[in-house]
């Protein structure tokens, strides 16, 4: 068993990007060596290289006030030296959702805070992170651990306000808990942290995310709406002498449920501290048992399959790590959990080589290897001709060889005006495309909206304004799927035509304009709304802050998605017939080229043996890009884009069958 194999698999992950950007980088500059390149593959690389420099792991934590998630990060990112990464001691907790990662912009290692106060204000935290000077920062030598340890503990300082204070700070006043003698209530000192650590893991994209219980929750609505969604893991954290409490099953169903529904996330139930279970004068079965008894009770509460329900010891996984010892790391379980992670991290890697990007730059060199190949050989056959041609004929066979090389180019350029024709095609239904998602449109059902809110605050107004809001939206995205389905019915029609000779269906299909995950997006969006409005009480003045702030996020949110629905629209008419211009535009240079020689030759009324020397140094020429193409061409085919599979699965509890992530949702929905 690799009991790091989350290390490993990040490695690979990280190593895998890493040798993709380069073989497209070595292809970008093969391609401006020969000066085979246009614009529109320049674009496409280059778009492909971004998409890969710009993904990250995310793993939220997610639990109530003392379920062990500083603890179990400790171990996720214990990396040597004998000592906790993050300090964790009794009656300390995360007061503030914290967010920890490698920012390479930064010099040093630093935590930056930002101040409760914040919350007086509609910013979303998305536009703060673009505010450093509202930040508090902290810089800290990680190798220093008191320094860390002071730096680091700020994540959970507190403060003193008065009720009226805390109330404009968004906190409710049956959640301030007890007031001390001058009638003082504790709260955050900040709002969220941001920790950035240079730490191997950290540095090969992995993201952190701990939020700090229910409470947290539901007073940040982005960390609900944008944070725990573009998560690609969630491990929600329980604990195991406890079950899953009353306020466990809220946070499960309000956030986490949905998202493992309808978003494909995975999501692991922790049943932390089991070591509380362990009991010396009770047999090693027994207790194996009754943990069992506990996963199947949870996993039936939570409607999980059992094996993404892992019970383990986050504590006793970090000292089994420390101190290097096996048997007590395995007992913790954690290794079961890594494992889970690292197939959690190949399945984002998997989504990543289906990007329509990745898969046309792949093609891209692969059909150009195979057109200058083809060239060569033609040409080959060309200089053979012409060899075998007496002198005093050889102006003749040149000038067929030319007229042979004009016609098979006059092709190719009746193709390109055709692909221009049908660019010019798509390019036409843009407007009525983006006309359902424009700015103007969306500004005018937001400002109805508001009115509406203003006329009646309420819940049943607030009700009414939301569902009359999301009635827009919908009727929006569904008048743009219809403009969708005629845009997609043009490109089958071009991609079907004759003179393209396409291979199956898989090309057109993955170019087909799609937008499922923005559909995805704005339900999920609609879906909390709801929630968050069936969660208010008739009476609304006290929570009137956090409603400010929640209808301000979820209308940025659904900006954020009508934003991103353009761009896609954009890159959409960009590139969806971009395999069919890079096949053209490649062989239409290779015959200029050659018709540019021959006119040459043609022109300097050469002897036959210098005819034949221009034309083996054109070959030459052509050999030489082939040789140079090959090493990464011969690459590809080694590796195609297909991930490493782990060579070790999941590690199940005993008598558990393992089921990749991938199948979770069907076997609920076959439980059904």
């Amino acid at each position: 068993m690799d009991i790091r194999s989350l290390h490993r698999q990040m490695t690979h992950y990280n190593r895998w990007k890493r040798q993709l950007d380069e073989r497209l980088q070595r292809f970008e500059h093969w391609g401006k060596a020969h000066s085979l390149f246009g614009q529109s593959m320049d674009k496409t690389l280059h778009r492909a290289r971004q998409l890969l420099r710009g993904e990250s792991f995310t793993i939220a934590c997610v639990g109530e006030f003392s379920r062990g998630k500083t603890e179990l990060i400790n171990a996720l990112l214990y990396a040597g030296g004998g000592r906790r990464l993050l300090p964790s001691q009794p009656g300390r907790t995360t007061m503030c959702p914290t967010e920890i990662f490698w920012d390479a912009s930064q010099p040093t290692n630093c935590v930056r805070l930002l101040p409760i106060e914040t919350r007086r204000s509609n910013t979303s935290l998305q536009s703060f992170k673009r505010i450093p000077q509202k930040w508090v920062t902290i810089q800290f030598d990680a190798k220093d651990y008191e320094q860390t340890r002071a730096a680091i503990n700020q994540v959970s300082a507190s403060k003193q306000v008065s009720v009226a204070d805390a109330i404009k700070l968004g906190f409710a006043e049956d959640e301030l808990g007890e007031r001390d003698a001058q009638g003082m209530v504790t709260v955050p000192a900040w709002r969220h942290a941001l920790i950035s650590l240079d730490h191997p893991l950290l540095r090969q994209g992995l993201r952190i995310v701990d939020t700090p219980g229910l409470n947290a929750l539901g007073n940040e609505p982005e960390l609900t709406l944008k944070t725990l969604p573009d998560a690609q893991a969630i491990l929600f954290l329980l604990s195991a002498d406890a079950g899953v409490t009353a306020s466990d099953m809220e946070i499960w169903r309000e956030h986490i449920q949905g998202l493992r529904d309808n978003n494909c996330t995975a999501v692991i139930a922790l049943l932390n501290k089991i070591d509380s279970l362990w009991d010396d004068l009770t047999p090693a079965d027994e207790v194996d048992a009754s943990v069992n008894r506990l996963r199947q009770l949870t996993a039936q509460q939570l409607n999980l399959a059992p094996q993404h329900v892992v019970a383990l010891s986050a504590k006793q996984g970090l000292l089994g790590k420390v101190g290097r010892n096996q048997a007590q790391l395995l007992r913790s379980n954690f290794p079961q959990l890594e494992s889970m992670l690292a197939e959690a991290v190949l399945r984002n890697q998997q989504q990543i080589i289906g990007h329509a990007l990745i898969g046309d730059s792949y093609a891209m060199i692969i059909n150009t290897r195979s057109a200058l190949a083809k060239r060569i050989a033609e040409c080959e056959a060309e200089l053979e001709s012409l060899r075998t041609t007496a002198p005093e004929a050889a102006a003749t066979k040149l000038q067929e060889l030319r007229d042979t090389i004009r016609r098979t180019h006059h092709e190719y350029h009746k193709q390109s005006l055709a692909l221009r024709t049908s660019q010019r095609l798509l390019e036409s239904q843009q407007l009525a495309l983006v006309a359902p998602i424009s700015t103007s449109l969306l500004d005018k059902q937001i400002s109805e909206a508001h009115q509406s809110l203003a006329q009646s605050w309420t819940t049943l107004g607030l009700a009414r304004a939301i569902a009359s809001f999301f009635d827009a939206v919908d009727s929006n995205i569904s008048h743009l799927e219809r403009e969708i389905e005629r845009c997609n019915r043009v490109l089958t029609s071009i991609y079907e035509r004759p003179e393209h000779s396409l291979p199956g269906d898989d090309l057109m299909m993955r170019h087909l304009l799609k937008i499922q995950k923005q559909r995805r997006q704005l339900r999920q969006l609609q879906t909390r709304a709801e929630e968050f409005r069936k969660s208010l009480t008739t009476v609304l003045t006290h929570k009137s802050a956090l409603i400010s702030r929640f209808i301000n996020t979820l209308v940025q949110e659904v900006r954020a998605v009508y934003v991103d629905l353009q761009q896609h629209i954009n890159h959409w008419m960009q590139e969806a017939l971009a395999p069919l211009f890079h096949k053209n535009q490649y062989q239409k240079q290779l015959l200029e080229h050659h018709m540019l020689r021959l006119t040459q030759m043609q022109a300097q009324r050469n002897s036959h043996a210098e005819q034949l020397q221009n034309l083996q140094t054109n070959l030459y020429q052509l050999q030489t890009a082939l040789v140079s193409i090959e090493p990464l061409y011969r690459e590809i085919l080694a590796e195609p884009l297909e991930p490493e599979l782990m060579d070790d699965a999941p590690i199940a509890q005993p008598g558990a069958r393992v089921v990749p992530f991938a199948k979770t949702k069907q076997a609920q929905q076959g439980k059904a």
